[in-house]
């Protein structure tokens, strides 16, 4: 079975991120979709605006109905920094013969190099890189030497000596942000065709991001 794992702090979750993971999962033939909130999000310098608890029910209330997408709590069940190896090598002690793809935005792989343990995190998923319409990225750029040097191409994407790969995957790009969506609550303005409606219903039930908030 061939899962994907779409990390993010879905703070909250909107229709930019769920149209991008209903293409790659039609794009890569994909049997599911593990969308996992990160608790602890281990690259930004504010926490989330919302709770870990808020935010996954966002996102489970945004996914209701959709069999392939499938929001899943792995990361609040452990305490310190949301690292991607943990939750691949958590998923690997769960699952059995499952093929995993990790899919990352251009920014955030070309932060790769600053992972915890990047070597290990290459070598045990399948990347994909997503893009936007019409632009390009350097798959191999943003890698060390040494990583550099495990992958050859062949057609259209890099396989490694552990036989992962790593490629790229155009994605339509929706001009939407979770701190637009925040600011727009803060301020009471409408976020009707943002978010899911169930989505937004939750936020006003909650009173959430009205008080300050990181924009």
């Amino acid at each position: 079975m061939k899962k994907i794992i779409f990390g993010g702090t879905f703070d909250p979750v909107h229709l930019g991120h769920l149209r991008v993971a209903e293409e790659f999962a039609e794009g890569l033939a994909l049997d599911r979709v593990l969308m996992v909130p990160s608790a602890l999000p281990p690259h930004r310098e504010e926490l989330p605006s919302a709770t870990a608890e808020d935010r996954f029910e966002m996102l489970r209330l945004a996914l209701t109905g959709n069999p392939v997408l499938q929001a899943t709590d792995i990361e609040m069940k452990r305490s310190g920094p949301s690292f991607t190896l943990d939750t691949l090598k958590d998923l690997e002690a769960a699952g059995g013969e499952e093929q995993y793809y990790l899919a990352l935005g251009a920014d955030a792989y070309r932060e790769i190099s600053t992972w915890h343990r990047p070597a290990e995190v290459i070598t045990r998923a399948h990347i994909v890189v997503l893009t936007r319409p019409g632009f390009t990225v350097d798959l191999l750029e943003p890698l060390s030497e040494d990583l550099k040097g495990i992958f050859k191409m062949e057609e259209d994407e890099y396989i490694s000596s552990s036989g992962t790969t790593l490629r790229a995957l155009s994605v339509s790009s929706l001009d939407i942000s979770g701190s637009r969506i925040r600011a727009l609550v803060y301020r009471g303005n409408s976020i009707r065709y943002l978010v899911p409606d169930n989505v937004m219903d939750y936020i006003n039930r909650k009173g959430l991001y009205t008080v300050g908030g990181n924009f």
